[in-house]
């Protein structure tokens, strides 16, 4: 486990249930852009059935719950079928 503190240019991949519960949240230490988180976030809501959807925001505090407006959002209904199942 790292015990490294966050940094404000941190990203998190943030998945939610269909009632907008958080139910995964992965930090982006590999790569700080978006296109990579956003590749996180894809592969999340592949592997986790039952993800709406997934949301990219700038890291804050361990216990917040992300009510600001995403960097960027990936819901089921935006991947192709294949790609679900």
């Amino acid at each position: 486990m790292s015990s490294r503190e966050p940094v404000a240019s941190d990203l998190i991949v943030i998945a939610r249930d269909a009632s907008g519960s958080i139910m995964t949240r992965i930090t982006c230490t590999r790569s700080r852009d978006l296109v990579g988180a956003m590749r996180t976030a894809r592969g999340v809501l592949r592997l986790k059935a039952d993800a709406a959807r997934v949301e990219v925001h700038h890291q804050e505090a361990p216990t917040s719950d992300y009510h600001d407006k995403p960097l960027a959002s990936l819901s089921r209904d935006d991947l192709p079928l294949e790609q679900i199942l």
